[in-house]
């Protein structure tokens, strides 16, 4: 049985993509699981980062930290309307896509609405993407205000230090989670191209790449040296 083109199979792997994308980001930031992964302990590094901004005076290396995070969270946003604005150039051309397509073998991308209604989900994740990093961006900014309007050192209690500091390390972990959830935005879509092919390259696709975020999320080196596993 079809439906606008889409066989049963196509649907399977469209929900499981769903599934996998929603269910990642429920792990990595809602389960009881996420003290264990790359972002808690970078949370917790933050809190420490910004108890010594506090004490600083003047903040310029904390300012130049700073605006590396935001050019790269940049940099991301621009280069999501650019994907954006080529995939929709994609509309333009279905005829010899689906002839090069057709030439490939195991493609069921074979009509015009088929190519199209793929073509536009991989528009909308990176358009997803797009908000959060220029969300991201502007909680960046954001932050930068606060950490302006820190108390000069000795100003205030220790205990009112503290509690500055903690608010500007949730404020910047907050930025990052939606650069991080941007930028998952990518890899996921770049399962979602394999779509092009058929389903069950769109699965299998789906499948690696939840697998290569959630060991980095969980079992990277890079964790394994936060948590004092020198490796």
């Amino acid at each position: 049985m079809q439906w606008w083109g889409f066989s049963a199979t196509d649907l399977v792997a469209i929900g499981f993509f769903m599934i996998a994308w929603v269910g990642h980001f429920w792990v990595i930031n809602r389960s009881p699981l996420r003290t264990r992964t790359i972002t808690y302990h970078m949370n917790q590094m933050r809190v420490q980062w910004m108890k010594e901004l506090m004490r600083r005076d003047p903040k310029m290396f904390d300012a130049l930290i700073q605006n590396g995070f935001q050019h790269g969270v940049l940099f991301f946003a621009s280069t999501s309307i650019l994907i954006v604005g080529a995939l929709l150039a994609g509309l333009g051309a279905t005829d010899a896509a689906i002839d090069m397509l057709t030439d490939l073998p195991f493609s069921t991308t074979t009509t015009r609405t088929v190519w199209e209604i793929k073509l536009l989900l991989i528009t909308c994740i990176f358009v997803f993407s797009f908000f959060k990093f220029a969300w991201s961006y502007r909680q960046f900014n954001y932050v930068m205000i606060v950490a302006g309007a820190a108390p000069s050192p000795g100003s205030q209690s220790e205990s009112d230090d503290d509690l500055y500091a903690r608010k500007l390390a949730a404020m910047h972990a907050l930025a990052a989670s939606h650069f991080t959830t941007g930028l998952n935005a990518y890899f996921f879509a770049l399962a979602a191209f394999a779509w092009f092919l058929n389903a069950q390259a769109f699965i299998v696709a789906t499948v690696w790449v939840t697998v290569v975020l959630y060991r980095r999320a969980f079992a990277s080196k890079f964790v394994k040296v936060l948590t004092d596993q020198i490796v």
